[in-house]
């Protein structure tokens, strides 16, 4: 069996080891195995009429050969030769959608016109968005997993790499030369050392990081309460407050209904 036999649509019809040797072969990116851009169609067309799960897997793996030829796929002449409600246009219809989406999924660029193709697909075929497998008309039931499989094994190489993002360089707040000794006040030298090595994002052992949760989260918490910070500036007249401190609220919160406005 030669790449010529390709041409003959019955090669692919029923389960065969050598009709899914010879689609390996060709799926395969070694040049001296090279078929038309016209025998690409006839495969996609044949896989839509085999009997044999394990070569209709394969069909968004042909795709993939669209992809590296960069020929453009024809709905027109994709379909025409079918009436809108035949089997094999439905079969059609049903690979080339699940497979555009195992395209995008796998960031593997698709042949030119796919996605088109699919978005006019998508209404009539919706439930097979989540499907877990493609239940051919007059076929086999073709598992999306065996799908994804094919175009990993077949067309990884095309995959797009993910650019890592270009992270913005952190901005540093300019501490004020008082947060020393404001940390002094509340915090033991130990503690302050915690927090500037989390503040700079250096390595804490675990027995830090249980003293840290444990003891100095708890105290930053209270410092970081909003209630707590209101009480401050209730309790510390406005002209003994360092400069550039918070001012005194407009309106204090709400008291409690068994709350005195007395002390």
């Amino acid at each position: 069996m030669t790449e010529k036999d390709v041409a003959k649509i019955g090669v692919f019809k029923g389960p065969s080891p050598d009709a899914l040797h010879l689609l390996n072969a060709i799926l395969e990116t070694s040049p001296q195995r090279m078929v038309s851009d016209n025998q690409v169609m006839i495969i996609l067309d044949a896989l839509a009429g085999a009997q044999d799960p394990a070569l209709v897997a394969r069909f968004p793996a042909v795709l993939a050969i669209c992809a590296r030829r960069g020929i453009e796929l024809d709905s027109q002449s994709l379909f025409a030769r079918y009436w809108e409600a035949s089997p094999k246009r439905q079969n059609l219809e049903k690979l080339l959608l699940v497979s555009a989406e195992l395209f995008l999924r796998e960031r593997i660029p698709a042949p030119n016109n796919l996605s088109q193709i699919a978005e006019t697909l998508k209404a009539r075929h919706a439930l097979l968005l989540s499907a877990d497998a493609v239940p051919l008309v007059n076929g086999p039931t073709v598992a999306v997993a065996d799908m994804y499989a094919a175009l990993k094994q077949f067309a990884g190489d095309l995959r797009k790499p993910v650019q890592p993002q270009a992270q913005a360089p952190a901005v540093r707040r300019q501490w004020s030369p008082q947060l020393e000794r404001f940390l002094d006040l509340l915090f033991s030298d130990k503690q302050k050392e915690l927090v500037y090595k989390r503040l700079k994002g250096h390595h804490l052992t675990k027995t830090e990081r249980e003293y840290y949760s444990r003891v100095v989260k708890k105290k930053l918490a209270a410092v970081a309460d909003p209630e707590m910070q209101e009480l401050a500036g209730l309790l510390v007249p406005e002209d003994r407050r360092p400069p550039g401190g918070r001012r005194r609220p407009d309106k204090p919160l709400p008291r409690r209904k068994d709350e005195s406005s007395k002390p």
